[in-house]
């Protein structure tokens, strides 16, 4: 019945008109719902949301009750859209789009899930190995879900490695170290480096060799880029056992524990073994984190992340090393006690350094504090 509507009236005297519009006013309907989302970090979401009324509705986005605030990253788009781009994991959220009219409003809520971290961890590498410099090399990975989803698969590829390096980096698994960390597949409650820290870090390495060799590494983690990609840069300084080009590498693997040491700050050991042409050769690393304090600790006072089906590659032709490697982060075994040569900090909860030199007096002559650790000394001669 609703439209424009004319009353006429006439006699022998003349004509007049009176126009008038019919509006029947309805409460808001909602025409196109959003539907449930689960996107990639990094990619971009549009939740759609389209209402029918009269007069015609207004239509407003909220997030568990409190109003959506537009900024660079999300936008109300004319047609009532929310566009979030390059999602982060705390957009993870149930949101609502509410159609508004003086006749009534209507509601309805949309779940929208960001998976975990960057879906690819470049990079560029920078420094020298048994005294060669190697100008810059490139780190570019993917990250993929296992088809069991227990693990994230990592693949990497180094470009730009020089052949008298090759076999050296073939063997610096560490050189990923930052990438699995960040994008872990989190089992339970535990939090990989993405989710703790936003991927943004310092992360100090040293590599041991049982042949005593020592390698240094530094990686700066500066987050993601409008892809969803993990900006890493990496320092290189030290040795690794030599080996020969053709020899047959092999990676165990293996696990590392990350310990809460303070505010922002995270100790992490592991030792490791590979095998050249079938003989055994540990080594140990360590490294400290350090993030935004304000990011909060991990859920445990120790996590262990555990690497598997570790598979390198030397392409000499190419200059090129590929890595690939399956990884996933849980609580610790003993999550909710320190380790050996850590004692408990109640005010985090965290495990701060013991200092046995200080606590025990250990050595004869010189005693050297470590993390976790210590090591005695003879003076000199």
């Amino acid at each position: 019945d609703a439209g424009d509507y004319k009353c006429v009236a006439t006699n022998d005297a003349g004509v007049v008109e009176r126009s008038l519009t019919l509006t029947l006013q309805s409460p808001p309907v909602i025409t196109v719902e959003p539907v449930e989302t689960v996107i990639e970090a990094g990619a971009t979401a549009v939740l759609n949301c389209q209402a029918n009324g009269e007069p015609p509705p207004s239509i407003r986005w909220s997030r568990q009750g409190h109003p959506v605030v537009s900024n660079e990253r999300v936008t109300v788009l004319s047609n009532g859209s929310l566009r979030i781009v390059s999602a982060q994991k705390e957009d993870t959220s149930e949101y609502e789009c509410v159609a508004r009219n003086l006749m009534g409003s209507v509601l309805v809520r949309v779940p929208l899930t960001v998976q975990g971290g960057p879906s690819c961890a470049k990079g560029s590498i920078i420094g020298n190995i048994n005294d060669i410099e190697f100008g810059i090399a490139f780190l570019n990975a993917t990250v993929t879900d296992s088809p069991d989803s227990e693990t994230r698969v990592i693949q990497a590829k180094i470009t730009n490695v020089p052949r008298s390096l090759g076999p050296a980096v073939q063997k610096l698994v560490s050189i990923l170290s930052p990438v699995y960390w960040t994008t872990a597949k989190e089992i339970g409650e535990a939090m990989n480096g993405f989710t703790l820290t936003d991927a943004v870090f310092k992360r100090e390495t040293q590599v041991e060799f049982a042949t005593g060799e020592i390698l240094r590494m530094t990686h700066i983690a500066r987050g993601l880029d409008s892809e969803g990609a993990l900006l890493l840069d990496v320092v290189v300084s030290g040795h690794v056992l030599q080996l020969q080009s053709a020899a047959d590498v092999n990676m165990k693997d293996y696990t590392e524990d990350y310990i809460q040491t303070g505010p922002g700050q995270l100790y992490a050991h592991s030792t490791r073994l590979f095998t050249v042409d079938g003989v055994s050769v540990p080594y140990t690393w360590n490294h400290t984190i350090t993030y935004d304090y304000t990011k909060g600790k991990m859920p445990f006072l120790v996590e262990t992340l555990h690497a598997s089906s570790i598979t390198t590659e030397y392409n000499p032709l190419e200059e090129t090393v590929d890595f690939k490697i399956h990884a996933s982060i849980a609580k610790g075994d003993r999550s909710n006690q320190c380790p050996a040569g850590f004692g408990l900090d109640s005010t985090g909860p965290y495990c701060s350094d013991e200092d046995e030199c200080a606590v025990r007096n250990p050595c004869s002559h010189t005693c050297h504090n470590v993390v976790g650790s210590y090591y005695c000394s003879c003076p000199k001669g």
